[in-house]
């Protein structure tokens, strides 16, 4: 029997369904006798055993993108990496992170995750995973990619929420910011535009010193207290001066307490009262670096 040699039409077809190569879509048609449907399945099992392989690859450049709700009240952002600049140019990268990004708002978590943990997830369209929409795209792209990190706030009073994306895309930031009731949202959203560039610049850790679990705070404080030690500090002066570097870890970690990047003559507690926003306060934030 004859080798079958696939139509133009048909490789067409083929390649708008699935983005494959044109060579890639004519020795799947090949292999499948013309049955679009089993050439389909080819060129997905390829993809994901390119995936298999790529798998072991470092992946630490990519892609931070984010989307607000027009109401400001439901945000997400996503981190997805890829092995290089390069990659996290392609079109279909940038797709595949839209996507992601898209699935990420439409059902959470309602969070901060490690986006390992949705890999075995249904994407929001059906169909897939989002583990299978990634493999797809490494088979055509040839790099290692994943979801690295993900997030969806939705406000859970009066309040916005916020993103800001540092250029070129490696940096980016979701911030809720709540307030009293019938306070005004632009307000609220430009002091949220102003913490998101804080968080994006000082990478605080917490939002106050409430928010630093105890284990977190007795573990600073112990390295305090070895520290002043190590300096020969006598022995009834050093709670004192451990009291004093927690304090200086405070203004470098807790977001509250930080210096105002544009104005260090002020903190962000600062920033928030004279803010005009009444009750004005962070809930939370997310902030996704790659490299």
């Amino acid at each position: 029997m004859a080798e079958y040699k696939p139509s133009a039409k048909e490789i067409k077809e083929l390649r708008e369904k699935t983005l494959a190569g044109f060579q890639d879509c004519q020795k799947a048609l090949t292999e499948a006798n013309g049955d679009i449907s089993l050439a389909e399945e080819i060129i997905r099992k390829k993809g994901l055993q390119v995936a298999a392989k790529k798998a072991h690859r470092e992946a630490s450049d990519g892609l931070v993108a984010a989307k607000i709700s027009p109401c400001h009240t439901i945000g997400a952002i996503v981190a997805v990496n890829t092995e290089t600049d390069f990659a996290a140019k392609n079109e279909e990268f940038i797709a595949l992170t839209n996507t992601l990004l898209d699935h990420v708002c439409a059902i959470g978590p309602d969070d901060i995750a490690d986006g390992a943990d949705l890999h075995e997830v249904e994407l929001h369209t059906g169909g897939k995973t989002v583990k299978t929409l990634i493999d797809e795209v490494i088979g055509r792209i040839g790099e290692n990619m994943g979801l690295k990190h993900a997030a969806r706030f939705t406000a859970s009073g009066p309040g916005v929420v916020h993103s800001y994306i540092h250029p070129p895309g490696k940096l980016g930031v979701l911030v809720e910011v709540g307030m009293d009731e019938g306070g005004d949202i632009a307000k609220a959203d430009t002091l949220a535009h102003e913490l998101a560039l804080q968080i994006a610049f000082a990478d605080p850790e917490f939002v106050s010193q409430d928010d630093i679990p105890e284990e977190k705070l007795a573990n600073e404080r112990r390295l305090a207290e070895e520290k002043a030690r190590e300096q020969g500090k006598p022995e009834h002066m050093i709670p004192k001066i451990a009291e004093g570097m927690l304090r200086k870890f405070f203004k470098e970690e807790c977001l509250v307490e930080q210096e105002y990047a544009k104005d260090n003559k002020l903190t962000i507690k600062d920033v928030i009262k004279q803010s005009g926003v009444p009750g004005a306060v962070v809930r939370r934030f997310a902030r996704f670096a790659l490299k």
